[in-house]
């Protein structure tokens, strides 16, 4: 949506990578399809020291390329939510500094495989990015959250019948304001406008 959330990223990681000299960990970009070469193409263009590598093309390549990683450690990976969906279990084992959700209403439904997917992996520090108002439906806002810090917003159980059905069906003031407190300290969010 052009916010410059993938720019932000790139800046993060350039600093963090480049800057500090912190280089002994790998990063995960996951995306969807569509975005992968784009990724890596703004990497390239605004920070090509950056080490980054797309996981794709066929299973075995893809499998390789996992398999080297203890030999290479701080490469900045990009694959996809089917790609990563596919070779999970090829991620077992690898400890990543960071990962990076693009379009993180890709995981909406915090049963699909491509969120079990994404909260599978080892990592440190986990980003979610959207253009998408995260307030469009609290549902979704739960399972990012889930992805972020699991247990934060409670079980998915807890928070649907705490948060999501008095803001939504009984539209409790005092319910949406504890929930942006709560929640608040962790996003941030900007508009076209700005």
């Amino acid at each position: 949506m052009g916010l410059g959330k993938t720019l932000q990223v790139i800046v993060f990681l350039y600093a963090h990578y480049i800057v500090q000299g912190e280089n002994n960990r790998n990063t995960l970009i996951v995306c969807p399809a569509s975005l992968v070469y784009n990724w890596a193409q703004e990497c390239q263009h605004f920070a090509p020291e950056l080490p980054v590598c797309t996981v794709a093309g066929t299973a075995a390549e893809r499998r390789e390329l996992l398999d080297s990683l203890p030999d290479h450690p701080g490469q900045i990976l990009i694959t996809s939510y089917d790609l990563l969906k596919r070779d999970i279990a090829h991620y077992e084992g690898i400890d990543f500094r960071f990962q990076i959700i693009d379009e993180a209403q890709y995981i909406k439904n915090a049963t699909t495989q491509s969120a079990r997917s994404v909260k599978a992996v080892q990592v440190r520090s986990r980003f979610a990015l959207t253009g998408t108002p995260i307030e469009n439906r609290l549902g979704e806002l739960w399972s990012i959250f889930d992805f972020l810090m699991p247990g934060f917003l409670f079980g998915n159980q807890y928070f649907r019948k705490e948060y999501e059905v008095p803001i939504t069906k009984d539209r409790d003031e005092q319910v949406l304001k504890r929930l942006k407190g709560l929640i608040g300290p962790f996003i941030l969010r900007r508009v076209k406008k700005d």
